[in-house]
């Protein structure tokens, strides 16, 4: 069985269960950039991957998630947004790779939301987060893994961080997806069994990855795994706003499969369907969204058949 996750550190984490050898692991697991595992789970080249939590709620007709676990954190510094003037002087306009449609989808809704402004986003293909530094509009989202590292002289926000900062919940980046009717008991129960073993080690993990005293903070105290309470309040809040933002048509369901494993207190485990969150408990989602055209995020419908 094919798992596609994240050519990133945090996804990494997801699975360290597998790698470190520590729990049976019944994937070939395979590491691409977040589109290209959303285009392999279409075209039936893998059977699970890990998705952008935006483009998996626009097929959940389509796709069943694995219930508790996923790539949730309250900063995250692998996507920042970087211009000169400041929160005194916001940009006009925003250079981003088109590809990272997500991060580029919640910059947006921070703006509007947390600092009331509408700035253009502008693609581009191909650039490094550096390039897009480097081009003529006023700002640059940087996604990927040398941002973490990169030295900015110019003013940058952690788009991870102001979402917490909007909503009061951390932020779902990432859902592992299988095509519908495809997820059972195996797959459950052993990305159930990864992610508490990764839990476990964490801390071998993270000096493993001899990384900064910065990103050794995030790894050990801001990433987490579990969908508990406060993730599943994000994702509702995360739905709100696809909606009234005009990516989808409704408010999109959470297409969780739940199999018979028990409870899990910690985590309102696969047992029983955690609780809805309230409408939010931060900032409302405005009544009606800028013009924000649907189709902005790539559509992976899989079909009727799956």
């Amino acid at each position: 069985m094919k798992l596609a996750i994240w050519d990133l550190p945090p996804a990494e984490f997801l699975v360290s269960g597998f790698t470190s050898g520590a729990v049976s692991n019944p994937f070939d697991i395979l590491r691409y950039r977040p589109e290209e595992c959303a285009r392999r789970l279409v075209q039936g080249e893998v059977d699970i991957a890990l998705l952008p939590t935006t483009l998996a709620l626009q097929a959940a007709d389509s796709i069943d998630v694995v219930p508790s676990i996923g790539l949730v954190s309250w900063k995250y510094p692998y996507a920042r947004l970087a211009w000169s003037g400041g929160l005194r002087d916001y940009p006009e306009t925003i250079a981003y790779d088109r590809r990272v449609s997500q991060e580029r989808f919640i910059a947006r809704v921070v703006l509007q939301e947390h600092y009331g402004t509408e700035p253009a986003f502008v693609p581009y293909d191909g650039l490094t987060p550096r390039q897009l530094l480097e081009t003529e509009e006023d700002a640059a989202l940087l996604v990927g893994n040398d941002v973490p590292a990169m030295q900015l002289d110019a003013f940058s926000m952690d788009i991870g961080r102001e979402w917490y900062e909007l909503t009061n919940y951390p932020m779902v980046w990432g859902l592992f997806v299988m095509q519908r009717d495809r997820v059972n008991d195996e797959v459950t129960e052993a990305l159930v069994d990864a992610r508490e073993t990764a839990e476990e080690n964490r801390d071998v993990w993270v000096m493993a990855q001899e990384t900064s005293e910065r990103l050794g903070e995030f790894y050990r105290e801001d990433l987490r795994s579990a969908l508990d309470r406060l993730a599943m309040a994000s994702l509702t809040e995360l739905r709100q706003y696809m909606f009234y933002y005009d990516l989808t048509d409704e408010v999109p369901d959470l297409p969780f499969v739940f199999l018979g494993q028990g409870d899990d207190e910690e985590d309102d485990g696969p047992g029983s369907p955690p609780p809805e969150a309230p409408p939010s408990s931060g900032n409302q989602p405005p009544t009606a969204g800028p013009d924000f055209p649907k189709g902005d995020l790539p559509d992976i419908g899989l079909g009727d058949d799956g």
